[in-house]
């Protein structure tokens, strides 16, 4: 998996989470992100950690892991920003796969199925996951569409690109939920429980 680089989304406010950052609440024995990204690792040796809100906390929590993180300073902009932040850091590479830090479920044999079915399809469109009308995260980017992605200032990165191009992009069928759950609410923590030891 050389040719493939990781970049993953840690970057957010945490709003809806309350008073928490959701990344640093213990999941199995560990914070959120760590475990998300240990799966991340597992899957490529080439991994971005996109910080932003609590980045030294952040910093702190996943130095042990040897990754490489990089700062959105407008992280308070919203998710688009933090995406080309991770988009510029990744350029250079083959395939980009871009998840999300709030996604512990993930393991690697969901990332290796992903990218299977993406270079299975000819690897040259975006490859998203899909399950009837719910698109999931991670998705999977050709090295050579990043500066294509980047074009647009305003709101640059894969939600708005994805839409407005469905010629390029490659929805693949998936069904198992760790793809289209992610932590955004206490709720939804609390409903993680049902799933993963906490």
């Amino acid at each position: 998996m050389d040719n493939v680089t990781a970049i993953v989304l840690a970057a957010g406010l945490s709003r809806r989470m309350g008073s928490d950052n959701k990344l640093l609440l213990p999941v199995s024995g560990e914070p959120m992100i760590v475990r998300t990204l240990r799966a991340y690792r597992e899957f490529c040796p080439n991994v971005v950690v996109v910080a932003g809100f609590d980045a030294e906390n952040l910093a702190e929590c996943v130095r042990h892991l040897g990754l490489r993180l990089t700062h959105n300073p407008d992280f308070a902009e919203g998710q688009a920003r933090s995406v080309a932040t991770g988009l510029r850091a990744a350029q250079g590479a083959e395939h980009v796969i871009v998840g999300l830090g709030d996604q512990p479920a993930l393991t690697r044999d969901h990332l290796d199925t992903l990218f299977q079915r993406h270079i299975a399809a000819g690897g040259k469109k975006i490859t998203v996951p899909h399950n009837g009308t719910a698109r999931g995260n991670p998705i999977v980017i050709p090295g050579d569409m990043i500066d294509q992605m980047l074009e647009d200032k305003q709101n640059p990165g894969c939600g708005k690109f994805t839409r407005e191009r469905p010629d390029l992009v490659n929805l693949t069928p998936l069904t198992d939920a760790a793809f289209f759950h992610d932590v955004d609410t206490p709720e939804d923590y609390a409903a993680l429980s049902q799933h993963l030891p906490m």
